[in-house]
């Protein structure tokens, strides 16, 4: 027994990196959600800034949110919103995602769970430059 709980300690103390993040993130969330093409890197400093250094820190982080970001992705958009969505992704994405009720891939589920932890100090907002 002891050698088990050992075990999960050693891989909870694993630092995170990109890869890793990725990894636990599919595991948690469903498959339709790991799309596009994604670095994790970046976000791995983001999370090294509020003290979320390890395996089990983000495993935790992310179980702790889990339901309310599922809940999230599946909410209905207005038609407003699918009518721009539509002009930004395209229409065959958004019907898709509509019609399978997914709509945030994994690295803005990371990013939600992050806000909903830290506040609106862990928001990221696209630069309009």
């Amino acid at each position: 027994m002891t050698r088990y709980i050992a075990a999960r300690r050693r891989r909870n103390k694993q630092p995170l990196s990109g890869e890793l993040i990725h990894r636990v993130t599919a595991r948690l969330f469903p498959k339709r959600s790991d799309y596009g093409i994604n670095s994790y890197e970046d976000i791995a400093l983001e999370l090294a800034k509020f003290g979320i250094l390890n395996r089990g820190d983000f495993t935790r982080l992310m179980k702790r949110h889990r339901r309310e970001l599922i809940r999230n992705d599946r909410n209905r958009l207005a038609p407003g919103e699918i009518k721009h969505f539509c002009e930004i992704f395209g229409e065959a994405f958004v019907k898709d995602a509509l019609r399978r009720q997914y709509w945030f891939a994994l690295p803005a589920m990371i990013r939600i769970a992050m806000e909903l932890q830290f506040g609106e100090d862990a928001a990221v907002y696209e630069d309009a430059t």
